[in-house]
């Protein structure tokens, strides 16, 4: 499931068939390159709080089920160091050092919340600088993917199989 689909979903506690708030934001575990808790909204102006990921009960396309609100954690915890909050947006650079572009995207499995894929935009210049476009978009399977950090760092070999593709 693409991370953004998962923003927006209303939480259900299915012990008293309530929804209980909606999903704001993600936590990821930049160790395990998987989604460790989902931030939930639960009014306007309230305080969020978070399900761990191995508290849900099911994902579909319109609700995330969880056993009982009492799932519900605040943030701290859920531990402070590891944990960053969003992946799209970030550098992708090869271990060398090669600048490939910004993720503007990402797949996590919904029944482990691995991430399974980053979608990266190679950043396009014009106008000397002046303006900056997204270009060409590839999906790179997490296996490729060494760190998650500030940067995402992948494996120096991924230009050579982005060319690969490209030219196929």
């Amino acid at each position: 499931m693409n991370a953004n689909e998962l923003m927006g979903l209303n939480v259900v506690d299915s012990e008293h068939g309530t929804t209980v708030g909606t999903i704001k934001g993600l936590l990821i575990d930049q160790q395990e390159k998987r989604v460790s808790a989902l931030e939930v909204s639960e009014r306007f102006l309230s305080r969020s709080r978070f399900v761990p990921f191995e508290s849900i009960k099911s994902i579909e396309h319109d609700v995330l089920m969880i056993p009982s609100a009492q799932n519900l954690v605040a943030r701290q915890d859920l531990g402070s160091t590891g944990l960053i909050t969003h992946l799209t947006g970030r550098h992708v650079f090869t271990e060398d050092g090669k600048d490939l572009g910004t993720v503007r995207s990402y797949v996590v499995d919904s029944k482990t919340g691995d991430i399974t894929s980053i979608t990266f935009a190679v950043d396009k210049t014009a106008f000397h600088g002046l303006w900056k476009s997204a270009g060409d978009s590839y999906d790179l399977p997490s296996r490729f993917i060494i760190t998650l950090g500030e940067h995402v760092i992948v494996d120096k070999s991924v230009p050579d199989i982005i060319r690969m593709r490209h030219a196929a």
